[in-house]
């Protein structure tokens, strides 16, 4: 398996679009060099092994009852 996948393909895999990706970015969520990474080639590159760590430890947003 890829440890790192470019963010379409990540976007595929997971159905996230990458405003969701953005979001995570710009929030703190997911760290620059752990969860993502721009090299050399300006792209936007996804780290999968540790997206699904954060996926795994991240505590769920509380629900209102409706």
């Amino acid at each position: 398996m890829l440890k790192w996948v470019k963010l379409e393909k990540y976007c595929e895999l997971s159905g996230d679009t990458p405003d969701a990706v953005d979001s995570k970015k710009r929030s703190g969520k997911w760290l620059e060099g752990t969860h993502w990474r721009i090299p050399a080639d300006g792209r936007v590159w996804i780290n999968l092994e540790e997206v699904e760590k954060w996926a795994e430890t991240s505590k769920p947003l509380k629900r209102r009852a409706a």
